[in-house]
């Protein structure tokens, strides 16, 4: 028979595992902080391009929100673009180490909540001869709200700035509501929000733990 025998109290014991184990935890989250943040701005990229208000933007069909929000033909391209890569930029990684009681914690930040970075984007606001149209914030933070009175979107090819229809007289102009946002329902934090969300960035988690 083979007799173990501790020599200290199985308290200290639990204090030594648990120190061994937060040591390695913040080594491991310490060297894969940058790739933490690549791979959850590349899933960024994924869901925020795959909005429907993003497939919207580049159409070339008229009706489309190219069209009513009047972006210059070709436009929808890089717009789209801009707002990926402004969201992207957002993605932060607070790590707080872990002591021997395994207290501590990562933190993974996506998108100020006041949309700072998109309402600030050149890209968001369509200039003229006449002002500037501030579409992005229609689009994330206006919801259903009449935008322009006395005036309505016309559908048509080869109308207006985009070629894809223009502003008549009569009725008025809002977000259609299957797109229109506010500040905690907009295609931003629906892309960012969710179950499926968080399993993935839960699965970076494990791939970097080897877990």
């Amino acid at each position: 028979m083979i007799t173990i025998k501790l020599l200290d109290t199985v308290k200290n014991v639990e204090n030594k595992v648990n120190e061994a184990i937060s040591v390695e935890i913040n080594r491991i989250l310490s060297q894969n902080k940058s790739r933490i943040i690549q791979e959850s701005k590349a899933l960024v990229s994924q869901w925020v391009s795959s909005q429907p208000e993003m497939m919207d933007l580049k159409s070339n069909i008229p009706g489309s929100l190219a069209g009513q929000f009047g972006l210059y033909a070709g436009q929808g391209q890089s717009v789209a673009l801009s707002i990926v890569s402004a969201v992207q930029n957002s993605v932060t990684v607070e790590f707080k180490k872990f002591n021997k009681k395994l207290i501590g914690g990562l933190e993974i930040n996506f998108q100020p909540s006041n949309f700072v970075n998109l309402l600030i984007l050149p890209q968001g606001i369509v200039n003229y001869e006449k002002g500037s149209l501030h579409w992005l914030d229609w689009l994330l933070l206006q919801g259903d709200k009449t935008i322009v009175v006395n005036y309505q979107y016309n559908a048509e090819t080869g109308l207006g700035r985009s070629g894809l229809g223009n502003m008549i007289s009569g009725g008025s102009f809002r977000v259609p509501p299957q797109f229109s946002g506010t500040s905690d329902n907009n295609f931003i934090t629906r892309a960012l929000v969710g179950v499926e969300q968080e399993k993935r960035i839960t699965d970076i988690l494990k791939r970097v733990l080897g877990a």
